[in-house]
């Protein structure tokens, strides 16, 4: 027998018993928008759509990791979202989180957050404009020297759209910030690989640490090509990684 414990931002309480119904609703309703690692889905509610994620199941090492030690992806998702939003950083709003228990042990969480529908970054791999580079880069350093360095730093984890109003003409929301970090300075090495995956084109990577580097002052030569450096490492250690789990099915 599951037990959960459910956990709604105050300003959604109209939306408690649906956060509470989700356990036993969400395989049979809702849009599905993703169907990986994890499961996305779109549900409307009380006329307002919203995005509801259900982690995978992890492993048993990491269930005794989740149950005694650390939070779960899921209370992370919801803690770190909110900490984004004070930290003036936009992310769709959190509106709850479900931690689901079996024979005591954590089994498995759900993350519930308002709808964005802009697009993400990844239009610059087919179009790289300068200007949208510019507004991105300066949506980097502005994390950065507020000590926040997202988790998972990567084109389709931003989306955006235009906007007068805002500086630089965009408006950017920040997704998927479960494995983020707060620090209270990053060192020019942690904003440096923090920056590593946002592009594996390296012409756009080289646009986008480079402008990066210049706004912090920051030699841009040496920046990108400390980038490329451990860009490069990252896509040796994955391919090694693939061979191998490769020759173990085989």
């Amino acid at each position: 027998m599951s037990n959960y414990k459910f956990i709604v931002n105050p300003e959604y309480k109209p939306y408690a018993s649906f956060v509470e119904s989700l356990p036993r609703r969400f395989d049979a309703e809702g849009e599905t928008v993703y169907d990986g690692r994890n499961m996305v889905k779109i549900f409307v509610e009380k006329g307002q759509k919203l995005v509801v994620k259900r982690y995978k199941r992890p492993m048993l090492h990491q269930r005794i990791d989740y149950t005694f030690i650390r939070k779960s992806k899921a209370r992370r998702a919801y803690d770190f979202g909110l900490r984004f939003i004070e930290c003036g950083i936009d992310t769709p709003e959190p509106v709850a989180c479900i931690e689901e228990h079996k024979f005591g042990l954590f089994r498995t969480g759900y993350f519930v957050s308002t709808y964005c529908g802009d697009p993400d970054l990844r239009v610059l791999r087919e179009e790289p404009k300068d200007d949208l580079i510019e507004a991105f880069a300066h949506l980097v350093v502005a994390m950065h020297e507020k000590g926040v360095l997202h988790g998972d730093l990567n084109l389709s984890n931003i989306l955006y759209r235009e906007d007068k109003a805002e500086f630089c003409g965009y408006h950017f929301t920040v997704i998927d910030t479960n494995r983020s970090r707060f620090v209270g300075e990053p060192t020019k090495h942690q904003c440096l690989r923090n920056m590593m995956r946002i592009s594996h084109e390296r012409l756009l990577n080289k646009q986008i640490i480079g402008r990066y580097a210049e706004l912090r002052g920051w030699d841009k030569d040496e920046c990108v090509a400390s980038v490329e450096r451990m860009l490069g490492a990252f896509e040796k250690r994955r391919s090694l990684r693939r061979k191998i789990k490769f020759k173990k099915k085989g």
